[in-house]
């Protein structure tokens, strides 16, 4: 996988015409999917296409339980 398939937070922000703090409160929150670099946050191919879904379908808003009963699954993983 090359450098240029992964964006960064203005790429997303670019792509959707949201500001680069709803990018970064999105991916704060759970709501989007992303890798952090130390403080880069960076979204792979597979990421782009699961928020692409969810953008398409309107299925971002997930209720906050919901975020943290899924985060805590991935963390036991």
């Amino acid at each position: 996988m090359s450098a240029e398939s992964w964006f960064a937070v203005a790429d997303m922000s670019a792509q959707y015409r949201i500001s680069d703090k709803t990018v970064r409160a999105k991916v704060a929150s759970g709501e989007w999917p992303a890798d952090r670099i130390g403080r880069l946050i960076r979204f792979s191919p597979e990421q782009q296409d699961i928020i692409r879904h969810q953008v398409a379908v309107g299925t971002s808003r997930r209720r906050r339980s919901d975020r943290i009963r899924e985060a805590l699954e991935r963390r036991a993983a």
